[in-house]
């Protein structure tokens, strides 16, 4: 199977889950010596669990669509590019009882222009964007304990988290797992205290020196040994407070992973990022139609210069925000939303926005059974500041048509 790894930095073990009820189900694939433990156990216990309780469960989901993109670079050059695309993930998750449980689950991305198939089992992403096109992971193995009757519970290893406005497009200053067809995940401990109006997340995540599992972003590194813990903190109501329908506040740290001279610069600083996020509705008319209103405001003391960033001169900006604008059961079952957002090139976490971008974005969805949804989108990006040789900003427009059908 092909690495992306030195030779002298990787060595490969192969893990066999035996499927005792069909042996032709055994699993066998090459994996990383230094892939965690965790993974490798869950996968063991849930394939042992599902043999013995029937109450284990498979899911999954597969999207798929069309998507096209035209780019003018900052030289008034333009190029464009189209491609059919599909994600697909398959679940099996359970109880292992005494208030265990257990997941895990195979997540795949498909391009019509890829150039190759790979299954990469490491402890970082290949890309900004997790897997690339034509990869496949194992994107969920977790144990949770979560004891009968108590408000808090307690899960390790590769885990999925999303932290965004509840609005029709779900977008994230920070943490935001696996987005649109993208795949990425989040390695660590997560624990949760649930309340009877606020959820408190506590998450403490590893990031590799060989880079993250989901998207941070340059001149964000994880090669210092002082680096590779990080800790995410969330509250959130969705108790209704008048108009109020959803309320968060988050903070992000990432120590020692900040190179703000750039990544050849050897001096390290804290990445310290905040985030207020709210939605709120009112009804329309007489009918079912409601107008839902989200937004999102981040700030963070830690930039890096723009010299790295390749923005311009001085330190990179530092506030960003979003605001969208829902209108939900339009038309029984079809919603459409416009997001509107300004993201600092200091901003480093989201992977919604990239740094130094001005987005607009339409959408379209209609959930046209409980187990099908089909989603329209069109969307401008355009950088905000430049270097003072550049010619022009950088735009980005792209459209998609996508499906997705959930079991």
């Amino acid at each position: 199977m092909p690495g992306r790894c030195r030779p002298d930095t990787f060595s490969a073990a192969r893990v066999i889950v035996f499927n005792g009820q069909n042996p032709a189900q055994t699993l066998s694939v090459e994996t990383p010596m230094y892939a965690r433990t965790t993974v490798v156990l869950t996968l063991a216990l849930a394939a042992a669990g599902a043999q013995a309780n029937d109450t284990w469960q498979t899911s999954g989901d597969i999207r798929f669509g069309y998507l096209a993109a035209e780019t003018r670079a900052r030289s008034g050059a333009t190029s464009d590019a189209d491609s059919f695309r599909a994600r697909a993930r398959f679940r099996l998750r359970g109880e292992l009882g005494a208030g265990w449980h257990a997941s895990g689950r195979v997540a795949a991305r498909l391009d019509s222009n890829q150039s190759d198939e790979e299954f990469w089992l490491r402890m970082y992403a290949p890309g900004p964007a997790g897997l690339q096109d034509g990869q496949a992971t194992i994107d969920e193995a977790w144990l949770e304990y979560r004891p009968a009757q108590s408000p808090w519970s307690l899960r390790v290893g590769r885990f999925q988290t999303a932290f965004g406005i509840d609005d029709i497009m779900k977008k994230s200053l920070d943490q935001n797992d696996s987005p649109n067809f993208d795949i990425t995940w989040t390695d660590g401990l997560w624990w949760q205290w649930r309340g009877s109006d606020w959820t408190t997340h506590v998450i403490a995540r590893h990031n590799d020196r060989s880079g993250p599992t989901g998207t941070l972003r340059r001149p964000l590194d994880f090669a210092d040994a002082g680096s590779r813990a990080g800790l995410f903190l969330a509250t959130e109501s969705r108790t209704a407070l008048g108009p109020l329908v959803q309320r968060m506040l988050t903070l992000t740290w990432l120590p020692s992973a900040l190179r703000a001279n750039g990544l050849v610069d050897p001096a390290l600083e804290d990445y310290l990022a905040v985030t207020v996020k709210a939605a709120a509705q009112w009804p329309l008319g007489q009918g079912d139609t409601t107008f839902r209103l989200g937004g999102e405001i981040g700030w963070t003391p830690d930039t890096p210069r723009r010299e790295a960033m390749n923005s311009g001169t001085g330190n990179a900006d530092a506030l960003s925000w979003q605001a969208s604008f829902n209108f939900i059961d339009v038309l029984p079952n079809h919603d459409f939303g416009i997001v509107y957002g300004r993201v600092a090139d200091g901003w480093l976490l989201s992977s919604d926005f990239p740094p130094n971008n001005e987005l607009l974005e339409a959408r379209w969805v209609w959930q046209a059974t409980p187990a099908w949804q089909f989603d329209a989108r069109i969307r401008r990006r355009e950088e905000i500041d430049l270097p003072a040789t550049a010619a022009g900003a950088r735009r980005d427009d792209d459209l998609y048509l996508r499906a997705t059908w959930r079991f």
